[in-house]
């Protein structure tokens, strides 16, 4: 079946408008992967802050629950003179500032020292 002549004139008007769609889907497109790729890094970065984050928190809370189970112990063993002269000079925050104390030491040894070897597992 043969095209009609008045047809080509239309036919190419059509291809150079449909050429303007193209290029925008490309660009569009090369947009869409360039923000993907930064949304997967700061992904990346915010999973291991909050990982950080959450061993930190987890960490400080088990050691002064361990640090106040310590101290309840002592407390059934150590006459109560000792008991009433600790709690004279030791502050009633003792417990959560030498727990977030022992946890951020802890924290900065696996960092500076086993850091590595997670970055090289994950």
């Amino acid at each position: 079946m043969a095209v009609p002549v008045f047809l080509l004139p239309l036919a190419s008007t059509i291809g150079n408008a449909l050429k303007l769609p193209a290029i925008a889907t490309f660009i569009g497109g090369l947009a869409a992967q360039i923000m993907g790729w930064f949304a997967v890094r700061m992904s990346k970065g915010l999973a291991w802050n909050l990982t950080v984050l959450t061993m930190v928190i987890g960490l400080t809370l088990t050691v002064a629950f361990s640090i106040n189970v310590l101290i309840a112990g002592l407390s059934y063993v150590v006459p109560p003179y000792v008991s009433s002269g600790f709690s004279m000079f030791v502050p009633s925050n003792a417990v959560p500032c030498l727990s977030a104390i022992f946890s951020a030491r802890v924290i900065r040894w696996v960092w500076e020292w086993q850091f590595w070897a997670i970055n090289r597992v994950s």
